[in-house]
């Protein structure tokens, strides 16, 4: 039965080649949104293939799949009892062990995930009150402000001289922080246009997307391709809120806006500064920037259409293979 030996050899491929290939690659910024779920399929992938892989190892002498072996199991423990289980014959030398393996692996990335979570909303929680506290005396001189934005009220202003602009996303009431500095320095076009990029990141809920691979860099740090991903979806959901604030804004005012923003490398633009996720790097920046001053082509759509489709083969296949 050749299906473990397959997904062990996905899970290598998608932990360490494949993700390094795709950040080398040139295309992504021509089209973020594919880009963004080929990497979340990847991601997928990868973990599935990394649990199933020593599941049907294990339990393949109960059945072709994960799911056979699982009835098969069942009706042994039906039949019998929790120990027939665990002394049945047809166990193979390390088929326990394996199995065993299997759970903790989903076990681990589970927990991860859930440890990931809580810790990011706790912190983003603990920071919007910390926000709440030192924005709550500005009251109405911010006159700037209200012209950028016919709506004040999901918008903070910090009474730091640093040029700086984020979110902080919640299921009620999101909100976006400004600094003083930056009021002081954009004009009131540039500083809608670092609005509606910030806005974007909560309507297209970005934080949720990049919290699944903050979870799998923590699960897994010593695989370079991890990191390569978080910095890759974050420059990813970045190019699609910069394409969203040009929707409705000038080029060369985001341009201009970014310049400011980009300022004070010690702060993400997206990002509050709690340390939720690897700064981004000097040439990520860069390449934003060069992207807004040069436009790239956009990709075309059945380039566009061969991603999504390798996206979804790429989570059905090792699905299918491994249940089935």
């Amino acid at each position: 039965m050749l299906t473990p030996y397959f997904l062990a050899c996905l899970a290598i491929l998608l932990a360490w080649p494949v993700p390094l290939w795709l950040q080398r690659a040139k295309w992504p910024s021509r089209a973020p949104e594919a880009a963004l779920i080929l990497w979340q399929a990847i991601g997928l992938s990868g973990g599935l293939a990394l649990v199933t892989a020593p599941l049907t190892w294990g339990l393949q002498p109960f059945g072709s799949g994960i799911f056979s072996a699982g009835m098969e199991l069942w009706n042994v423990f039906l039949e019998g009892s929790i120990e027939d289980v665990f002394t049945d014959d047809r166990w193979a030398p390390l088929g326990l062990a394996a199995v065993t393996l299997g759970c903790i692996l989903f076990g681990h990335l589970a927990l991860v995930l859930l440890h990931t979570a809580y810790t990011t909303f706790s912190q983003r929680k603990k920071h919007r009150e910390f926000v709440e506290v030192l924005s709550a005396s500005l009251g109405e001189h911010d006159h700037g402000l209200e012209e950028a934005s016919g709506s004040t009220s999901s918008t903070r202003v910090l009474p730091v001289e640093h040029p700086l602009a984020y979110c902080l996303p919640a299921m009620n009431q999101p909100i976006t922080v400004v600094s003083r500095g930056l009021l002081d320095e954009l004009s009131p076009r540039q500083l809608a246009a670092v609005l509606a990029h910030e806005s974007a990141h909560l309507t297209q809920r970005h934080d949720l997307l990049r919290l699944a691979f903050q979870a799998w860099h923590k699960a897994a740090p010593w695989f370079p391709a991890t990191r390569a991903a978080v910095n890759e979806v974050t420059e990813l959901t970045e190019i699609m809120a910069d394409d969203a604030a040009l929707s409705q804004h000038g080029r060369t005012d985001l341009t201009s806006a970014l310049v400011h923003t980009l300022a004070e490398p010690a702060q993400s633009a997206s990002e509050p500064p709690s340390g939720e996720a690897p700064q981004k790097s000097d040439a990520t920046a860069s390449r934003r920037f060069k992207r807004l001053i040069t436009p790239d082509t956009p990709l075309g759509s059945c380039r566009v259409s061969l991603v999504i489709i390798s996206a979804g083969l790429l989570i059905a296949v090792p699905a299918v293979v491994s249940l089935f």
